[in-house]
């Protein structure tokens, strides 16, 4: 390589932001493989035969020889040096500087969005380049040491930390259990359940296992959404809950599918407030233990009990799952007559039962209606024309029939009134009991009701009921409770109260909302008590002409006909 091509090299480099120390000229060093000195001895011969006849240029040359040349020389060796112990200190400090800087100042960055982090041992955020390059140098000011190679000093950080990836980074013990505690008990109600969560999020995310599929309830399709589009916001990743599916499809290979428990009465607006919070956390965290375990296959390992449940499919193919059903859920009765109604159950009240068995284990339904009907006609005697099976029976069958016994006896549809009557399903579980305990026949039963399986009824028998929130049943009253007569009684009563007392006086003009249910909780004659929204929202309706400030009663109310 020529000398000319050397400095063309090294010109390219230091335009590239190599700098230079200040003062410091670029060395170039032309390397031969071998020295021939006798060239240069006949340069100097020539120069002495050039001028041998000129004494004054041949003492000259003599001088520059002698005296200049080795002096110049000497210098230069000494400047290298110098330079040479320069550059290997500043490079030492350099090394150093950038060490402590990325260990003092963690920051991270992310290709597919060229988005810049911070992390400060507690929470993750965005930052900018110009944020990071007003830290870098600041700090550099603030040393003085690396002044004269703060610009390539920065260069090298902000190329290093674009190396370092957002997902490679390990978060601290209180980032992890803040994650934790978010999720648990409001999304899942174990520990060991969050942790496989993010597992999974972690090696979506990361791109590992794609072939599995994991199945969660219908209605956790809006958390889901949630995630998804926080997600994409914070980090650019679109679609990392693809592998979830929120209803079995029978093409699906058992060997791939993943049972996960989300809970579905989280609210999307609380999920939002945790990821608007909370979301580049959530996603480190999750990456941190798809990393720190392998997978969440891998995770699994961990728990035994978390593993029989998420492995549920995987473990137990279709004819294994329906021995199970009808084990768990039936008994055959053997030596009775043939299509003896009292050891039958219809169809569907056999659909129902393994409705209630897939929600009580938290299962997919793996097994589509018609091959359910079809294995189950298999195995038990089936009477096509009243679509009913025989010699057998469940113990799910008492609390059914007599739940809709209940309901059609003491339960009556209202429409058009002028206030909307609604129980909530809290309160028709407690009327459902109460209604046990005063027919000895159905007694067994008193213990095992829940708000749970009282929905499953709800909506598989009676699907034109209209559920607000799982919670109120509108439109319906019970003949066991008066609700509207009740409030109206604790009305009067305070009324009368007041005008025989002397609680009022000039400088009351306003009875408080909270006073007026409080009287009506101290007072009601029945157990069962009313909740203080559903009050409150009667007393809009039943004394709307002397509401005031929304929550008060005019006193004008207690002089009123």
């Amino acid at each position: 390589m020529s000398e000319k091509e050397i400095k063309d090299e090294v010109k390219h480099e230091v335009d590239e932001g190599q700098e230079v120390d200040a003062g410091q000229e670029v060395e170039v060093e032309v390397k031969t493989e071998v020295f021939d000195i006798s060239t240069y001895i006949d340069i100097v011969k020539d120069l002495f035969v050039k001028y041998y006849t000129n004494p004054y240029m041949r003492q000259r040359l003599c001088y520059h020889i002698t005296d200049i040349l080795p002096s110049t020389l000497e210098t230069e060796e000494k400047n290298r040096e110098k330079r040479l112990e320069r550059t290997a200190f500043l490079t030492n400090e350099q090394q150093i500087f950038i060490q402590v800087f990325l260990s003092k100042n963690q920051y991270y960055h992310l290709q597919n969005n060229g988005t810049f982090y911070q992390y400060d041992g507690k929470t993750y955020k965005l930052v900018t380049e110009d944020d990071i390059q007003y830290q870098l140098l600041s700090t550099i000011s603030k040393d003085r040491t690396l002044m004269d190679w703060k610009h390539k000093t920065k260069v090298n950080i902000i190329k290093q930390i674009k190396e370092r990836n957002i997902f490679k980074s390990v978060p601290e013990s209180e980032t992890i259990q803040k994650i934790i505690n978010l999720l648990c008990p409001s999304m899942f109600s174990t520990k060991s359940q969050v942790k496989y969560f993010l597992s999974i999020i972690g090696d979506c995310i990361l791109k590992k296992q794609n072939d599995l599929i994991f199945l969660t309830k219908p209605k956790t399709k809006k958390i889901l959404n949630e995630l998804d589009h926080m997600c994409y916001i914070v980090t650019g990743y679109a679609n990392i809950t693809g592998n979830f599916v929120t209803k079995y499809n029978e093409t699906y290979n058992y060997q791939n599918c993943r049972l996960i428990n989300i809970s579905d009465t989280m609210s999307v607006e609380n999920l939002r407030e945790i990821f608007n919070k909370n979301g580049l956390d959530f996603l480190c965290v999750a990456t941190h233990y798809s990393e720190r375990y392998g997978n969440s296959d891998q995770y699994l390992l961990c728990s035994e009990e978390l593993a029989n449940y998420a492995m549920y499919m995987k473990n137990n193919n279709q004819a294994e799952i329906f021995n199970k059903f009808c084990s768990y859920s039936f008994e055959s009765v053997l030596g009775e007559a043939e299509n003896d109604k009292k050891y039958s159950i219809s169809w569907k009240n056999m659909h129902f039962i393994w409705k209630l068995f897939i929600s009580k284990h938290s299962l997919p339904s793996a097994i589509y209606s018609n091959n359910l009907k079809k294995l189950l006609k298999d195995r038990y005697p089936y009477d096509e024309s009243s679509d009913t099976f025989y010699n057998i029976t469940s113990k799910y069958l008492p609390f059914v029939s007599h739940f809709i016994q209940f309901w059609e006896s003491t339960i009556s549809l209202t429409t058009g009134g002028d206030f909307d009557d609604e129980i909530e399903v809290d309160e028709l579980c407690g009327l459902f009991k109460k209604w046990i305990h005063e027919n000895d026949a159905v007694t067994y039963y008193a213990g095992n009701t829940n708000e749970h399986d009282i929905l499953k009824i709800l909506n598989h028998y009676f699907p034109n009921i209209e559920i607000i929130d799982n919670k109120y049943i509108l439109n319906v009253q019970c003949n066991l409770w008066n609700k509207i007569g009740d409030m109206n009684q604790a009305l009067t009563s305070l009324k009368n109260h007041y005008k025989e007392s002397v609680l009022l006086n000039e400088n009351s003009s306003l009875i408080p909302f909270d006073e007026i249910y409080a009287y009506y909780v101290k007072h009601k004659q029945i157990k069962f008590t009313i909740s203080k929204l559903y009050f409150e929202k009667y007393l809009y309706f039943a004394l709307a002409e002397y509401i005031q400030y929304d929550k008060f009663v005019s006193i004008f109310w207690v002089s009123s006909s």
